[in-house]
């Protein structure tokens, strides 16, 4: 399995979605799996768009709704 670095403030946000999933789901989550699932997501969403302000800015565009 590869090993990449998430920094802090990343790992603390999928840390805190993984107490969400099983709060809200009465199901047991690890770290990783809710990791692989915003991941998964995330390549499925994103677009061209949020990829070069993500590089210009290193911040994540708001959804346009």
């Amino acid at each position: 399995m590869p090993t990449k670095h998430i920094d802090e403030r990343v790992w603390r946000e999928v840390e805190k979605k993984t107490v969400e999933a099983v709060t809200k789901t009465q199901l047991g989550f690890k770290d990783t799996e809710i990791l692989k699932l915003l991941i998964l997501k995330g390549l499925k969403t994103v677009t061209e768009d949020e990829i070069r302000e993500f590089k210009r800015t290193g911040k994540v565009m708001e959804s346009q709704k």
